[in-house]
């Protein structure tokens, strides 16, 4: 198990450092590692919608932008997911770079495409959410 770990502390290295040349000689040596990272990548497209989703839900509500404390809201009491203002705030400001979500002086909104998300997410996932 040791050797597994060093393996993906030094890849993780390589992936930060950008180079593609070793990155594919990595994973091309270690094909276990790239479903490792679609694993990790998954969960984190997941977190990520999930909190697209708790903006869409309160900005339907609300009828206009949304607070950063009302999303958070959204989180833990629709998604049962309670986040730390910090965490929700680097991942809005991420998937704006994305163009998913846009920043208002009073709040934050999702764009067309940060809908369709919404929507994805919502509609995969009704079943597990007691949404209001």
């Amino acid at each position: 198990m040791g050797k597994k770990k060093k393996i993906r502390e030094e890849f993780e290295e390589i992936f930060k450092q950008g180079d593609e040349d070793a990155i594919k000689k990595m994973l091309e040596k270690y094909p276990w590692l790239l479903s490792e990272m679609e694993t990790t990548m998954d969960e984190g497209m997941e977190e990520q919608n999930q909190i697209i989703a708790a903006l869409g839900v309160m900005e339907d509500e609300r009828g206009g932008p949304v607070p950063i404390d009302e999303v958070i809201f959204s989180l833990r009491t629709d998604f049962n997911n309670k986040k730390e203002e910090s965490e929700v705030l680097d991942i809005l400001k991420h998937v704006e770079t994305l163009n998913l979500v846009k920043r208002k002086s009073n709040g934050w909104v999702l764009t067309s495409e940060g809908g369709k998300v919404c929507d994805d997410f919502l509609n995969k996932n009704l079943e597990k959410f007691d949404l209001q």
